[in-house]
């Protein structure tokens, strides 16, 4: 036994003193990482000390963009190292952390990096096995079985991301666990997936056609799978199954530090008064420390301080605590207890109310594109803020001017310019009136859209219809219409809606992306237009790439939790709109 331990004791030392494994080193060096072009179709991809030889991608359309447009940190150079290390391995990965769109953009930016094509899904209740392997849709009066996500990513040699993985049902995801281990998988029509080095092998034995009989699939070597995941217990869901969860190199992705979000902040928004983002970054980060946590109070959604800098650069008579309880509307979100405490944290920080005039708002439509200019005592500002397709002509809806409607009106024209919006307030206190102002005045067209408890995610986004053959069809819903004409699309009944329908709409808030359920995506104007210059419209087209409307927008209506009720208002939604 001795012997034993020595031997064990040898090993260790033997790894921490070799030169792969000085962890000091790696985590106080300043990364950076570079890319170079070997020959045609190839180029070689280095973070720091590891590098890796990636091919140019067979549908470069279906490849993330614009990630990687501003300098990365050095903490997302850390994470994209070690996923590089893990992907030379051939392994797959888990990154866990807050809420927010952190641990997606970090993927994506690692799948732009190195060129690989992307399959996402984003999992919720109701996600079945079919919505991972394989669907039988009815053409032409023949059933016919159509590849998902994972088939056409082990295939085609993608990279899967799933997205909220401890939202699935926990009889959904066992049926990925041959593929994640072994890397095989049968399918619903007989066919039978299998890794490269078997396929290879038998290829030689017995060639193609033979194969092609027997009904083998080839596992491309570059397939690999990306989980994205909140620890649980610690958030709402369900904990994943030992044998799921070691098929997996787990890594934590923490909020970035306090020095490196302020020095962002300052440096993305120089016009903003740095006593006041000194003051937003500290109190933000006070609400998520330790003691916050056992006062029962829920994170701060750090990922939109960036629109909080944005409108206390463009609107400088803004205080913090007004732009704070846009992010964080603790006096709805929290019972008395918790608002107390939030209101002993701000002023700890010298952050009170400032009592300040309603804004003054006057508008100048254009093409696209409306110029708002506001005023506030001394102080006016102008910015440009989208607006809907038609005119508006008609007489706006009737409403008696108050104090307060002028006030909510200026407030969700602010925070129109830099995001989507959540309107909190009990039943019959003019939410609707509200949003019906704001749209009228900016020339939107309302795509209205009941929320409900049982809704799913295909009500949601696309219903499966039967046409009069008996062919089966996928056919848009209102949301995703919305989308793709510009409209205002009013949510109303966010308080009703299960969490986890909710969060399949994470990519189309954050990046003005979606992947549908016909197999078809829908991407951003900027991504589109970008598309179409370099691969063509009609290879677009063919590609199943919507383009998102610039002037899309989404608005909710909700009610604030109720006495003794379960809080809708949970970390994942506060990283979705502003209040």
């Amino acid at each position: 036994m001795i012997d034993a331990a020595s031997r064990r004791i040898s090993v260790l030392y033997r790894v921490l003193g070799s030169s792969n494994f000085r962890l000091n080193k790696v985590n106080n060096s300043v990364l950076k990482y570079t890319t170079a072009a070997l020959k045609e179709g190839e180029k070689i991809v280095s973070i720091g000390d590891v590098s890796k030889c990636v091919r140019a991608a067979k549908h470069p359309e279906y490849v993330p963009r614009n990630y990687l447009s501003e300098p990365l940190s050095q903490d997302s150079l850390h994470h994209l190292r070690w996923m590089l290390q893990k992907d030379l391995l051939g392994q797959d990965m888990f990154l866990l952390g807050r809420p927010g769109p952190l641990r997606a953009r970090l993927a994506l930016q690692y799948l732009e990096l190195t060129g690989r094509e992307l399959e996402y899904v984003a999992l919720s209740r109701d996600t079945t096995e079919s919505d991972l392997k394989q669907r039988r849709e009815i053409s032409g009066g023949t059933a016919k079985y159509i590849d998902q996500s994972a088939v056409r990513a082990a295939t085609m040699g993608r990279v899967l991301v799933l997205q909220g993985i401890e939202k699935a049902e926990r009889n959904v995801l066992p049926v990925l666990n041959n593929l994640l281990e072994n890397r095989e998988m049968h399918l619903e029509d007989g066919r039978f997936i299998i890794p490269a080095a078997r396929y290879d092998r038998l290829l030689k034995e017995h060639g193609k056609q033979e194969l092609d009989r027997w009904g083998l699939v080839r596992v491309s070597e570059e397939f690999r799978v990306i989980a994205l995941g909140l620890p649980v217990p610690g958030y709402h869901g369900n904990p994943l199954d030992p044998p799921l969860r070691s098929r997996f190199q787990a890594r934590n992705v923490p909020t970035p530090s306090y020095q490196d979000t302020l020095k962002y902040l300052q440096t993305r928004f120089p016009a903003a008064s740095e006593s006041k983002l000194t003051q937003l970054v500290s109190a933000s980060f006070a609400l998520l420390t330790p003691e916050a946590v056992t006062l029962g109070l829920p994170d701060f959604p750090t990922d939109n301080l960036e629109k909080a800098a944005h409108l206390l650069a463009a609107f400088p008579w803004l205080s913090v605590l007004d732009v704070l309880s846009r992010l964080y509307p603790h006096h709805t979100l929290l019972p008395r207890e918790g608002r107390g405490a939030v209101k002993d944290i701000l002023s700890s920080f010298q952050i009170r109310p400032e009592e300040l005039p309603p804004a003054a708002v006057s508008l100048d439509p254009g093409e696209g594109m409306t110029v708002a200019s506001l005023r506030c005592g001394p102080f006016d500002a102008s910015v440009e803020v989208a607006c809907g397709l038609v005119p508006p002509p008609q007489p706006a809806p009737p409403a008696v001017e108050t104090e307060s409607l002028r006030r909510g009106l200026a407030g969700m024209l602010q925070s129109h310019l830099v995001g989507d919006v959540c309107v909190v307030g009990p039943r019959g206190c003019g939410k609707s009136t509200l949003v019906s102002l704001l749209a009228h005045s900016l020339g939107y067209t309302v795509e209205p859209i009941v929320l409900y408890q049982d809704m799913t995610s295909r009500d949601l986004i696309q219903q499966r219809a039967t046409l009069p053959s008996g062919d089966t069809v996928w056919r848009n819903a209102p949301l995703v219409s919305a989308a793709i004409e510009g409209k205002l699309a009013v949510l109303d009944g966010l308080h009703r809606l299960h969490p986890s329908t909710l969060a399949v709409l994470q990519r189309l808030v954050h990046d003005r992306e979606l992947q549908l359920y016909d197999g078809s995506r829908l991407v951003s104007h900027v991504l589109y237009d970008q598309l179409v210059s370099e691969l063509g419209q009609e290879r677009v087209q063919q590609s199943g790439l919507l383009k998102i409307h610039p002037s899309f927008r989404i608005i909710t209506l909700a009610e604030p939790p109720g006495r003794g009720e379960t809080s809708w208002l949970n970390p994942e939604v506060l990283s979705l709109f502003l209040f």
